[in-house]
């Protein structure tokens, strides 16, 4: 016979020797098995497998606390971080516009008309005071005229229609108007 044939034998025969002495003795009373939640199976389950004491789960918490706490530290540190940056750009960002105020000012003083007449005063330059006008010329144009009256062309008809073909062929503009 072999190993696996012989443990199977001496199952069977010790069960038999329980099942006959058990009969002469009274049954024992049937316990019913109490579920266990999921947390309870994991947590036993994971204790036998690390082989951990109630110390062993203490340290366990005390870890998973201590993390979260570094967590937390490192969350608020970056949170104070970024503040600090905010308040700096927005400082700079005042400082800036503060700046682009002051050049917008010098900029309207430099173009000012009494700082261009100090500045040519300081290069040599002098303001020369007008000796005289410039006499206009009469304008043609008939102002008692009603408004809207269109002047009659007393141009004779031959003399139009040699203008438009000498303009057309020649190129030059108003002819009629060089001969007058």
């Amino acid at each position: 016979m072999n190993e696996a044939q012989v443990l199977i034998s001496t199952r069977i025969l010790a069960r038999r020797r329980l099942s006959v002495a058990g009969a002469k003795l009274a049954p024992a009373p049937r316990r019913r098995r109490r579920t266990r939640g999921f947390v309870q199976v994991a947590s036993s389950t994971a204790a036998e497998r690390l082989h951990l004491s109630s110390f062993g789960h203490a340290y366990l918490g005390l870890g998973a606390v201590l993390i979260a706490v570094l967590f937390y530290l490192g969350l608020a540190a970056q949170i104070t971080q970024s503040s600090y940056d905010i308040a700096r750009l927005q400082d700079q960002q005042r400082q800036l516009l503060a700046e682009q105020d002051q050049l917008r000012y010098q900029e309207v003083t430099l173009h000012a008309p009494a700082q261009v007449q100090q500045q040519a005063a300081q290069s040599g330059m002098q303001r020369i005071v007008p000796s005289g006008y410039v006499s206009g010329q009469p304008v043609a144009i008939d102002l008692t005229a009603p408004v809207g009256a269109v002047a009659g062309d007393v141009t004779p008809l031959w003399a139009r229609a040699v203008a438009a073909v000498i303009n057309t062929v020649g190129g030059t503009r108003d002819v009629l108007a060089a001969s007058k």
